[in-house]
């Protein structure tokens, strides 16, 4: 063979796995010295070059065919999980989206200079939100479906078949669109609270002004952050498992008490907002704002953590 036999067989192992390369490029080789002499015996090719060219054609691109050997797909989202993504990227937008837009919006009437600036530059900086948590959501949703297809077993996705029905519509209680969104949304909390930090929608003198206490990053936010990364954890776990199991149900309850506990007593010290924020929201004309915040994110954390904990053991019981 020539030496475009010798450069497709290269281009296609070179990003296999060195236990492969060996073999394929052995059963490679042999393939197209087959299919090269059938041509010549039936008379498709004057020479053994066009015969040769010929064949290379055929078997089409060599990172085409790596994939084919290594079991690697091509695309981000392929055709088994495109229609989950689709659900709940659109679903993502019209919550999402929405909820932080006229969040960020009431923050800036409160704080902005209306009566001189008008609304324009609130509604403005709403915009700009807007389209950024609709990138995010769109960037992240999109990068852990990818990683979760690749990181199940290969399947045939050429065609649909009744065989690929589950045996058991209770053997699997957990879906890929349900752990994809509590990925997502744990991402946007992790994000959120970098953003506060470095782009606070909040403004003094022109300067943002960050709604949480700096001095919690030395201890309180890095160890919330961590308890984010261990929900995570805890949501693949649960999607591969099929199911809520005990043991991650109480590694959760865990994780929450521990986030909990430090919000609330953060909360109840007077430690977790910024004193400069709370400044800015009170010369706005919310005179009660620590008092206000203090209350109704103390309510609103314990009893979602209470209603999530009841959430999580009624499924627990219902995978068994």
């Amino acid at each position: 063979m020539t030496s475009l036999t010798d450069r497709y067989v290269t281009a296609t192992v070179r990003g296999l796995d060195e236990g492969q390369r060996a073999d394929v490029e052995r059963e490679l080789r042999a393939t197209i010295e087959d299919m090269v002499d059938a041509r010549l015996d039936t008379g498709a090719a004057p020479t053994r070059e066009e015969a040769e060219r010929a064949v290379l054609i055929e078997l089409g691109d060599p990172m085409r065919l790596a994939a084919g050997y290594s079991g690697s797909p091509l695309h981000l989202i392929g055709p088994t999980v495109f229609p989950q993504w689709r659900r709940l990227v659109v679903l993502l937008l019209w919550t999402v989206v929405p909820i932080v837009t006229v969040l960020n919006l009431v923050i800036r009437l409160f704080v902005d200079d209306v009566a001189a600036d008008g609304v324009g530059p609130a509604f403005g900086s709403a915009a700009g939100l807007a389209v950024q948590v609709a990138i995010h959501v769109v960037f992240w949703t999109t990068l852990v479906f990818a990683v979760l297809e690749r990181t199940q077993p290969a399947t045939d996705l050429g065609g649909w078949d009744p065989h690929q029905l589950p045996e058991d519509d209770q053997a699997r209680s957990v879906g890929l669109g349900e752990t994809v969104a509590s990925l997502v949304f744990l991402v946007l909390i992790a994000l959120a609270i970098v953003w506060q930090h470095v782009n606070s929608p909040v403004r003094a003198a022109g300067e943002a002004v960050p709604v949480l206490d700096p001095a919690l990053w030395s201890l309180w936010i890095p160890v919330f952050l961590v308890v984010v990364v261990g929900h995570a954890v805890v949501a693949v776990l649960t999607f591969r498992a099929g199911r809520w199991t005990l043991p991650l149900a109480l590694v959760g309850v865990a994780l929450d008490v521990v986030a909990t506990a430090v919000m609330v007593w953060l909360l109840q010290t007077g430690q977790l907002f910024n004193a400069a924020f709370l400044d800015v929201i009170t010369a706005g004309g919310w005179v009660d704002a620590e008092r206000d915040l203090t209350l109704g994110l103390t309510v609103g954390i314990i009893g979602i953590t209470v209603w999530d904990q009841v959430e999580t053991f009624r499924r627990v019981r219902a995978g068994r």
